[in-house]
C-alpha cells in the first residue's frame, strides 16, 4: 500500500517533523538487538529479504517493508541504506507504549504511512498497530483474539482475524482488510469501527448492490484513491473489486477464473490468479499484483487490461530496461513511489523492484536474491520449527536440536541467533564422509553429545533406525545400524548391528554411547572402539515384567538410569548389573509431589537428564510436565501445570503451559533447555525457575519462507 497524497500545508508540516522522523524510524547496529546480521546500515540491495508482505512510502522518499519472515519493519532511505525500525525479530505481541524497536510483531503484513505515523497490519497478532513520529508503538485496532466483529464501538475492543492490509482516505479514516472475516472494516477519526464491505462469509456475490451485502473471499490488499473509491484485491475470488463513494460494489478486473487471459480486452472479462494487491495512480490507472500469473496487470481508464510487467517465465532475468520483459515470481505487494514509479515486492525473487511508469525501466532497491531458511540467521524466537525433538548443549553453550520435520539439526548460539548446522533439508541418509551441512536426514530424532563435542543423531532409514555421528570438524559418518530391523550384532562393529525402535541415546564421561530400544526391550552400549553389546541382559529378563526402556542417562560413576514407559517407573542399572527401582508406583497416574519418588505416580516417563546438583529430571510427555527427583529421593514438579498448551514465558516454569516435552539438557550455567515439541519451541528454564522461549513460535511448516506452495488449497483462511 502507498502513502496518501497530502495537501501542501500537510507536506510542509511533515517536513518540519523530519528531524523527529529520522530519529524515530531509524536504528543502529549497537542498539538492543544484534542488527548487523540483518545488514542494517548497508545498501538495501546487499541484504537478504526472505519474505516481504507489505510496502509503503513516506513523503521523504523512504520505503518501508514488512519483513514478515523476520517479524520486523525495515526502512530503505532515499540513498538506498536499509535499517530496522520496528520489531525484535521474535514472533509475539508485546511492547505497546514503548519503542517500536523493542516491540514484538507476529507476521506483519500491509503498511501505510499517514500524517507522520506508520500503520501496520500485525497479521498474526490480529491487530493494527501504529508507530508515531517518536517511534512509540501502540495498538489502534483489534483485541489480539481472532473473531468478529463488534461493530459500532472502539476499534481496540473489536476482534479482527488475520488483518492483511490497511489504508487511509483523505478524511483520516483508516480501512482494514479483515482477511479471514471476509470483510473490509473502517475506523473513523473517533476510533469507532464498522464494516464497509463483506457479509463475513467467504464467497462471491453482491455486485451492483451495497458492499455491506456482498460476499468477499479472503481479501488481501486494499487501496483508497483520491476520490474516495475503495479497491479490494479479492484474492479468493480472483477479482479486483471497487466500492464507490455511494457504497456500491462492482468488479473492475477478473472473471473468477484462476488463470491468465484477457489482455487488451475488458478487465472484468479477463482472468487473474490470486491477486494480492492493488494501487491506483493519480491518473486513475489501476495496477494489480497478479500473483500466481507472475505479472503486474494494468487497467486503463477505459477499463482495458494489459500486462505491465512480467510474463510467463519466472526465472530471474535481472533488471531490465523494459518492464514487460522482466520476470517476476509471485509478486505480492505494490506501492506508488511518487507520481512516476511503482514499487513491486517480487517475493520469490527475494527482491523489491522499482519500475518507471512511463519509461518502464526496472531496478532493484532491496534484496540480494538470497533467502533464509525459516528464520536462519535471525533470533531463535523468530524461527519456524516443526516437531523439534532431541536437544543437547555443547561446551561453548550452543543449543543444538533436531528440527525433525525440517530434516535438519539447528543451533541457537549464545547470541540468540539460529542457524542450520547439519542437514540440507532433503529426506534421506546421503552424505556420509562429507560435511554434515550438506547431508540428507530422514526425520532426525534424538541427539547425544560426548565430552569431546561429537554429536550423535538417531534417524530413520526407511522403516529401520540408524545412528550417525558428526565430529567436531563437522564431518558426518555412519555410526550404528545395518539398515535392517532386528536385534543382532552384539560383540561386533555397531555399524553391522540391527535395531528395532531406537527411543533414546546418550553418552557417559568416557565417551561410550548407550542406546535404548523400546521394542527389543533392551539397552545396548557402543564402546569407544565401536563394538556393541547388550547391557545387563539377564538382569532385565529377571525382572519378570516387560521392560520398555525409553529415556536414558548415565550418572557420574557410570550407573545407567532409564525410564521404563511400560511400567511407568524409573530404574537404575548399577555397575554390578543389579537393577533398582528409583521412582514410580506403576499405576500410570500423576501424584506424589512433595513425597518419596518411590511412592509417586509417574505417567509414561520419557526423556531424562541430570542436573548440576545431582537431581534427576524427567520429561513426562503425556502429563505435560517436567518433574525433579532430588538427591534425597523427593519428587516435585519443575515445569508445567499439567494443562497442555503454550503460556507462561517470563514467569515461573511450574505455572506455564507446556505441551509434550520431549528431551532436555542443562548447560554449564545451570539452565535447563528442553524441546517443547507440540508447541514447536525450544524453551529455557533458568536457575531461578523462570521459563522463556529461545527458538520457535506458533507457526509451523515444511516450506522455506517465501517459496511457492506446490499444492494449492483454494479455500483457506
Amino acid at each position: 500500500m502507498t502513502c496518501k497524497m497530502l495537501k501542501l500545508k500537510e507536506i510542509i508540516f511533515l517536513a518540519l517533523l523530519a528531524g523527529f522522523l529520522c530519529s524515530a524510524f531509524s536504528t543502529h547496529a549497537d542498539e538492543t538487538y544484534p542488527y548487523k546480521y540483518l545488514g542494517d546500515g548497508q545498501p538495501g540491495t546487499s541484504v537478504v529479504l526472505t519474505l516481504v508482505d507489505g510496502i509503503t512510502t513516506d513523503p521523504e522518499g523512504n520505503i518501508y517493508l514488512s519483513h514478515r519472515s523476520q517479524n520486523r519493519i525495515r526502512k530503505v532511505s532515499p540513498d538506498g541504506i536499509i535499517t530496522t525500525v520496528a520489531g525484535t525479530g521474535i514472533a509475539g505481541y508485546e511492547g505497546d507504549g514503548g519503542p517500536a524497536l523493542k516491540a514484538s510483531l507476529n507476521f506483519p503484513a500491509g503498511l501505510v504511512f499517514y500524517n507522520g505515523s506508520l500503520y501496520i497490519a500485525d497479521r498474526n497478532n490480529h491487530r493494527v498497530r501504529k508507530i508515531d513520529s517518536d517511534g512509540i508503538i501502540t495498538t489502534v485496532a483489534g483485541t489480539g483474539v481472532p473473531g468478529c466483529c463488534e461493530d459500532g464501538g472502539p476499534a481496540t475492543w473489536a476482534p479482527l482475524h488475520f488483518p492483511s492490509d490497511v489504508d487511509f482516505d483523505s478524511s483520516g479514516n483508516f480501512y482494514i482488510s479483515d482477511r479471514s472475516n471476509n470483510r473490509i472494516r473502517k475506523v473513523d477519526t473517533n476510533g469507532t469501527i464498522m464494516t464497509v464491505a463483506g457479509l463475513g462469509k467467504p464467497g462471491f456475490g453482491g455486485d451492483f448492490g451495497p458492499a455491506t451485502g456482498a460476499l468477499l473471499k479472503y481479501p488481501f490488499g486494499i487501496f483508497l484513491d483520491g476520490e474516495g473509491n475503495l479497491f479490494i484485491a479479492d484474492r479468493g475470488n480472483n477479482r479486483v473489486r471497487k466500492v464507490d463513494q455511494r457504497g456500491i460494489i462492482t468488479t473492475v478486473a477478473g472473471d473468477s477464473t484462476h488463470s491468465f487471459g484477457g489482455d487488451y480486452g475488458p478487465a472484468n472479462q479477463s482472468s487473474l490468479a490470486y491477486p494480492t494487491d492493488v494501487v491506483v495512480d493519480s491518473a486513475g490507472i489501476i495496477y494489480i499484483a497478479d500473483r500466481n500469473n507472475n505479472r503486474i496487470r494494468k487497467v486503463d481508464k477505459l477499463g482495458v487490461i494489459t500486462t505491465f510487467m512480467g510474463f510467463s517465465e519466472k526465472e530471474f532475468n535481472g533488471d531490465n530496461e523494459i518492464a514487460a520483459e522482466t520476470t517476476l515470481h509471485l509478486p505480492f505487494a505494490l506501492a506508488l513511489y511518487g507520481e512516476d514509479r511503482l514499487l513491486v515486492v517480487d517475493r520469490n525473487h527475494f527482491r523489491v523492484r522499482r519500475v518507471e511508469l512511463k519509461g518502464r525501466r526496472v531496478e532493484t532497491v532491496a534484496g540480494n536474491g538470497n533467502s533464509f531458511f525459516r528464520g536462519d540467521g535471525g533470533p531463535g524466537g523468530g524461527a519456524t520449527l516443526d516437531a523439534p525433538s532431541g536437544i543437547v548443549v555443547d561446551s561453548q553453550g550452543n543449543i543444538l536440536f533436531a528440527d525433525r520435520l525440517h530434516q535438519r539439526v539447528r543451533k541457537v548460539g549464545p547470541d540468540g541467533i539460529i542457524r542450520t548446522v547439519f542437514g540440507n533439508g532433503k529426506q534421506g541418509s546421503e552424505g556420509d564422509e562429507g560435511p554434515a551441512r550438506d547431508a540428507a536426514f530422514h526425520l532426525p530424532d534424538v541427539l547425544a553429545i560426548d565430552p569431546a563435542d561429537n554429536i550423535y543423531i538417531t534417524q530413520r532409514s526407511g522403516n529401520v533406525w540408524i545412528v550417525r555421528k558428526v565430529d567436531v570438524q563437522g564431518i558426518i559418518t555412519h555410526f550404528a545400524g545395518n539398515g535392517t530391523q532386528g536385534n543382532s550384532g552384539d560383540g561386533g562393529p555397531a555399524t553391522e548391528a540391527s535395531f528395532h525402535t531406537i527411543s533414546d541415546i546418550n553418552t557417559d564421561m568416557a565417551g561410550n554411547v548407550y542406546i535404548t530400544d523400546s521394542v527389543n526391550r533392551n539397552i545396548r552400549k557402543i564402546d569407544t572402539q565401536g563394538i556393541i553389546s547388550t547391557v545387563a541382559e539377564k538382569s532385565l529378563v529377571s525382572l519378570g515384567v516387560e521392560v520398555h526402556p525409553n529415556g536414558v542417562v548415565i550418572d557420574s560413576v557410570g550407573n545407567i538410569i532409564f525410564s521404563d514407559s511400560g511400567s511407568s517407573k524409573l530404574r537404575r542399572i548399577d555397575l554390578d548389573g543389579a537393577i533398582i527401582t528409583m521412582a514410580g508406583t506403576g499405576d500410570f497416574k500423576d501424584h506424589g509431589d512433595g513425597g518419596p519418588a518411590l511412592q509417586a505416580g509417574i505417567r509414561s516417563p520419557g526423556g531424562l537428564t541430570l542436573g548440576p546438583d545431582g537431581a534427576l529430571y524427567i520429561a513426562e510427555q503425556t502429563s505435560h510436565r517436567i518433574r525433579r527427583i532430588d538427591v534425597n529421593g523427593i519428587i516435585t514438579t519443575y515445569a508445567g501445570n499439567g494443562v497442555p498448551g503454550y503460556s507462561g514465558d517470563g514467569g515461573p516454569a511450574v505455572k506455564a503451559n507446556i505441551k509434550s516435552p520431549f528431551r532436555m539438557m542443562f548447560d554449564q550455567k545451570g539452565n535447563l533447555y528442553f524441546s517443547d515439541r507440540d508447541n514447536n519451541r525450544i524453551r529455557k528454564i533458568d536457575k531461578e525457575g523462570i521459563i522463556t522461549t529461545v527458538a520457535g513460535h506458533s507457526n509451523i511448516g515444511w516450506m522455506q519462507d517465501g517459496l511457492e506452495v506446490r499444492i494449492a488449497v483454494h479455500n483457506f483462511p
